[in-house]
């Protein structure tokens, strides 16, 4: 026991952790009780700190870095344009329209609302054939000093918005810009047909909605607004965001395999947007048994039926009676109010790509331009209309008639990037710092501690066998 203590005792005089020395050595009883209270305290707040390090390390936290690129080449983004008014006044049933005018003559009520949700699906009964076409639409267009037209847009069929338009230019080669402004971007001229528009249709102008060319545009969730009479110039730069993925947040990949929730919107990349909204609907559908027509409804998708098993083309029924618009808005009040789960099956996407706009605008076409704008208009759309004067026709130019140009307004970008708060060099480091800290801890303290204890299973085993050999002599 003698010798044990002086092992112990020559421990404590040559260890480097800080208070075990006066506890160990031949100091004076309360002395060693006073450094014993000492050290017993560092312990207990080394190991509190070091609780609360570990799990904050195990809550997996993360960092934003914001960082500032830039390249040459950029590829353009995909533009929307959703005219205002969903259908054209000359083909839509005289009844309809009449029912449209005679709504907007009264003040706005309730009722009125819900009438005119009714009408929604006399809207989608004219087809296709009601709908703005591109083709009448499209004035000019300019894509990086080269010409585009009507087939470099595609259809895009929006519930809110009726038929829209994207362009979007699928050849790699063509579609990166390598400088910035207008000359370089996007100039469209576009006919919003005003002489067309319901009377239903409060605003005229255009949507305009910049977006991925793999993402839906959703004109209802925020676009830019161009009225006719000016040119609107929409300066563009890229943000990208990318989020760690399980366990550092609840994030799902671009193909989005790891959702619950079934897209009702057509096969691009997972958009939480689109998951939330797909969500909404199949709850409306499940407890109202119809749809409501601001959302897609695909018999195939809503049902989750294989087409190719099935020869004929189904639909579902659309929500049209007033207890049905009544079910559909509890609906929307639980979706609001997230009692549906919609937030839990739709967690954001790991990587995204947005595009912040700085929106100007001026009038157009001024004076000097508007005789070869005239040219223009007068050899395509409106041939077959008179004019009493030249003021009537610049009225008619400035209601129908606007421009735009959309371009990238630097070469540089904005990635926002998430990062482990942790790594194992900084974890090491933070214990290490909280052990040295409290007890003077480190590396060799701890080589130092291993030691004292083989010195002491030696003494255990071997020593004390020696001295019961001895005593038995």
């Amino acid at each position: 026991t003698d010798r044990l203590k002086t092992l112990y005792q020559e421990f404590g005089g040559s260890t480097s952790m800080h208070g075990i020395g006066g506890v160990l050595t031949t100091n004076p009883t309360w002395k060693r009780v006073m450094w014993s209270v000492v050290f017993l305290l560092g312990v207990g707040f080394s190991v509190y700190q070091f609780v609360l390090t570990m799990a904050d390390y195990y809550s997996y936290p993360v960092t934003t870095v914001v960082t500032l690129k830039q390249e040459n080449t950029a590829i353009f983004p995909a533009i929307t344009i959703c005219n205002l008014n969903q259908k054209r006044k000359s083909k839509m049933d005289e009844s309809l329209v009449y029912a449209t005018g005679t709504l907007e003559e009264v003040e706005a009520s309730p009722d009125d609302a819900i009438m005119k949700g009714l009408l929604r699906q006399d809207f989608l009964d004219n087809g296709d054939v009601a709908d703005h076409k591109i083709s009448d639409m499209l004035i000019k267009c300019l894509f990086n000093k080269r010409r585009c037209s009507e087939v470099n847009f595609t259809r895009t069929d929006t519930a809110t918005c009726g038929t829209c338009y994207t362009f979007e230019i699928t050849d790699p080669l063509l579609q990166c810009v390598n400088r910035p402004g207008p000359q370089n971007g996007l100039t469209l001229e576009v006919n919003i047909e005003l002489y067309e528009y319901l009377p239903v249709s409060i605003k005229a102008g255009v949507y305009v909605i910049v977006h991925s060319q793999d993402e839906t545009p959703f004109p209802e969730d925020g676009g830019i607004l161009a009225h006719p009479g000016v040119v609107t110039s929409i300066g563009i730069r890229q943000e990208i965001t990318q989020r760690l993925p399980s366990p550092y947040s609840n994030c799902i990949s671009a193909n989005g395999q790891s959702s619950s929730q079934r897209s009702l919107f057509p096969n691009k990349r997972y958009m939480q947007n689109a998951c939330l909204k797909s969500c909404l609907q199949m709850a409306v559908y499940e407890s109202c048994k119809c749809c409501t027509v601001d959302l897609p409804c695909d018999y195939y998708k809503m049902l989750n039926v294989d087409k190719t098993t099935i020869n004929a083309n189904r639909s579902l029924r659309l929500c049209e009676s007033f207890e049905e618009y009544l079910c559909e808005l509890t609906v929307e009040d639980q979706f609001l109010k997230s009692e549906l789960g919609c937030g839990e099956r739709c967690p954001p996407a790991c990587d995204r790509t947005t595009f912040d706009t700085v929106v100007s605008s001026a009038l157009w076409p001024s004076d000097l331009t508007s005789k070869s704008f005239l040219k223009t208009v007068n050899g395509s759309l409106v041939q077959n209309m008179s004019f009493t004067n030249s003021n009537s026709f610049e009225r008619f130019v400035q209601s129908n008639f606007l421009r735009l140009e959309i371009f990238l307004n630097s070469m540089e970008f904005k990635e926002f990037t998430t990062q482990a708060k942790y790594d194992w060099n900084l974890l090491l480091g933070t214990v290490g710092g909280l052990l040295g800290l409290w007890l003077g801890f480190s590396l060799l303290t701890a080589m130092e501690i291993v030691e004292v204890l083989i010195d002491t299973v030696i003494y255990c085993t071997h020593g004390r066998g020696k001295q019961t050999n001895t005593q038995i002599e």
